[in-house]
């Protein structure tokens, strides 16, 4: 279960938070990738596969048109699936849990396809702004193909892509029955998990009321549990009653607030069979639009880390950086490097590459 606030009010100063919560300990990277590359929207498979899969096999192919820093879970084992970042031209795409996503489960040979684990990435390689990304998808001639979440245990990737860009333009992306519902606005600024992001709306709209002039009895109090509408309307509430920021810190910090008072603290063990996605929050990204900086917020540390996408050295095309990893005994490490990273990427492969 996630949460994504963008705190578009002072379109000068554009910042994206997003938490990551998850029922595991997800081994996760930074990488940074240069503008140029091929890549496939399908893992490769083997000669046998491919002959044996033949008819149903149709991925979607690119060349990457901007650079991008994505954080990526998973390792060099069990696959990589990209869940948050942001490209050169300050476009930001998030993919939360979605409850309610199907992808469909029959090939359509005049679709291309297209890894739901691959899907944010071919977005940052692809497009500038979000209008670009809801006329792609509105034509619906993508198929976006199911998959399992690295070092999960099997659990379905049940995802929906959320865009923002430079302009303080915002969509959602929802998937059901492989057709794409598309929710676009600038003014669709929160996103939880569940319901579908109809249903977010109508709470919502409920809560704007209350806080509006037309309302002679506001009601300021907002719930504090952890569901996902709890946390939709918290981070709503806090979102809508900010100062404008003065510049991007403030941008960043108040963006970065709204995703802490939605955040699921470590170690959270309630649990209840009507709703058994609550999960803790594992991490948090703020990503500045406008000057390109991508901030990486460990929960089980107290360091910030970030990459200046804007003056990185693509020598080689592609790095990475461990933020965290599991040793042979199954043990999980955590990075304790703080500040800047750009220089200590390591060269490595472009996980999605053609």
């Amino acid at each position: 279960m996630c949460t994504r606030a963008f705190n578009n009010w002072n379109r000068a100063y554009l910042a994206t938070a997003r938490n990551m919560d998850w029922m595991f300990i997800l081994p996760t990277s930074l990488f940074v990738l240069e503008k140029g590359l091929k890549k496939s929207g399908l893992e490769p498979v083997s000669e046998l596969e491919a002959i044996a899969s033949e008819k149903t096999r149709n991925p979607l192919t690119w060349t990457s048109s901007y650079s991008s820093v994505v954080a990526m879970v998973g390792d060099d084992c069990s696959g990589w699936a990209a869940s948050d970042g942001m490209n050169s031209m300050g476009l930001v795409a998030n993919v939360l849990y979605d409850s309610g996503a199907t992808y469909g489960k029959s090939a359509c040979k005049s679709k291309k396809q297209l890894s739901v684990l691959r899907w944010l990435q071919y977005v940052l390689d692809k497009f500038v702004l979000v209008k670009e990304v809801v006329d792609v998808f509105s034509k619906q001639e993508i198929q976006i193909v199911g998959a399992e979440v690295p070092n999960s245990e099997g659990k379905t990737a049940a995802l929906h892509l959320i865009v923002s860009d430079i302009s303080g333009d915002s969509a959602i992306i929802e998937v059901e029955n492989g057709v794409f519902k598309i929710h676009h606005s600038a003014d669709y600024r929160v996103v939880t998990n569940e319901p579908s992001y109809e249903d977010q709306l109508r709470i919502n709209d409920y809560w704007l009321w209350q806080w509006s002039d037309k309302n002679s009895q506001p009601s300021h109090t907002i719930p504090g549990g952890p569901y996902s509408t709890d946390r939709f309307e918290r981070a709503a509430f806090y979102l809508n009653h900010l100062d404008l920021p003065n510049d991007e810190h403030d941008a960043l910090a108040q963006a970065r607030s709204v995703a802490a008072s939605a955040s699921v603290p470590l170690g959270y063990n309630f649990t209840s069979s009507a709703s058994p996605n609550i999960s803790n929050t594992l991490w948090t990204t703020v990503a500045a639009h406008r000057s390109q900086t991508y901030y990486f917020c460990n929960a089980r540390t107290p360091h910030v880390a970030w990459v200046e996408l804007a003056n990185f050295n693509f020598e080689p095309p592609v790095s990475a950086f461990t933020l965290i990893s599991e040793d042979p005994s199954g043990e999980y490490i955590n990075s304790t490097r703080n500040g800047k990273l750009n220089k200590h990427f390591e060269p490595t492969e472009d996980p999605f590459k053609k």
